[in-house]
């Protein structure tokens, strides 16, 4: 739902939209804000559009507005850019003193929404800058403009509406998978091995490794894998294929068990991990995590700072979807 603030002169007065942190007002409104018939303000904006200075699809939106008449018609919104344009061209004090006040409002709601959904979020346990920090130094370090950064802002993107971060905070949904499940099969060293053996020939035969990937180095391996095993009595430390297969990627990247290629074999152990639990799954592997998300949740793990490491495993988690079956809610 739009908020709505009053714009006001000596001599003039209009309600001004607020909504997806623009203002939005309508033709009849435009000519009211600059004194000047509608058919001056229609013959601007085509102009602006047709100029191609603005794309339309993204300044124009229609909203329900019910008339004087009692009757509701779909009427055309217009956002500040393309108010902004239209001030320029018709160039009056009064669309000045509009600019002015339009960005002091914009600038005082997004400040005051950040601050309460911020606020809101860290009595949930959640640090939000935590999320920002780590996607802008993924960015950076990585030098992400191309396909992975896009990959990882996807990533960013549907963790934060999945989990409902800035909305959903009042239905307490921000948690890790809580359910145990007790069917699930572990990798053994000896299979790990042989995978990683074929995964380098086939990367050598194609370029794209040297006699350096998959070298272990120590047992920080096999200490990754019997790791997300571990339990105490029938407590499991690790209680489902999420929980597990999350915290091995997490092991195999942040520990660095091997001479090269971390974090592609953590990825891949990572896949077999969720394909030998197939059966507790909600959904086959390919269609719960695909290539790019698989490359962005690496390298986020990869940048990760050490107090990150819980929002990264919940991050991963999330990916991961558990079937119902067989499985019990964790205390």
């Amino acid at each position: 739902m739009a908020d709505i603030e009053i714009f006001e002169t000596d001599d003039h007065q209009v309600e001004v939209r607020l909504a997806g942190e623009t203002v939005w007002l309508s033709l009849q409104q435009l000519a009211g804000l600059f004194g000047r018939d509608k058919s001056v303000i229609s013959r601007h904006l085509k102009n602006i559009f047709d100029s191609g200075e603005l794309a339309r699809e993204r300044v124009v939106a229609k909203n329900a507005t019910t008339a004087a008449d009692g009757k509701t018609y779909q009427v055309e919104y217009f956002n500040l850019d393309a108010i902004i344009s239209v001030g320029y061209r018709v160039n009056s004090t009064r669309a000045t003193r509009f600019r002015q006040w339009a960005t002091g409002v914009l600038r005082q709601h997004l400040v005051a929404g950040y601050t309460l959904n911020e606020r809101r979020l860290k009595a949930r346990g959640i640090e939000c800058e935590q999320a920002v920090s780590l996607l802008t130094r993924t960015l950076e370090q990585q030098q992400l403009v191309n396909d992975e950064g896009r990959a990882v802002l996807q990533v960013i993107g549907d963790y934060a509406r999945s989990w409902s971060l800035l909305q959903g905070y009042d239905e307490q949904s921000l948690t890790g998978q809580r359910a145990t499940q007790r069917e699930m099969r572990a990798l053994s060293l000896d299979a790990v091995l042989a995978a990683i053996a074929q995964l380098k020939a086939e990367l050598i035969a194609k370029g794209e490794a040297t006699e350096l990937f998959g070298q272990l180095r120590g047992d920080g391996l096999a200490s990754s894998i019997a790791t997300i095993e571990q339990g105490f009595g029938e407590q499991l430390f690790y209680p489902n294929v999420a929980s597990r297969a999350a915290h091995l990627l997490y092991f195999v990247i942040k520990n660095h068990p091997l001479a090269d290629g971390n974090k592609r074999t953590g990825a891949f152990l990572f896949l077999c991990y969720l394909r030998l639990n197939q059966h507790l799954l909600a959904r086959p592997v390919e269609r719960l995590i695909n290539d790019n998300t698989l490359v962005a949740l690496a390298l986020l793990v990869a940048e990760s700072l050490p107090e990150q490491k819980d929002l990264m495993v919940k991050l991963v988690e999330h990916f991961v979807l558990l079937s119902e079956n067989g499985a019990t809610e964790g205390r």
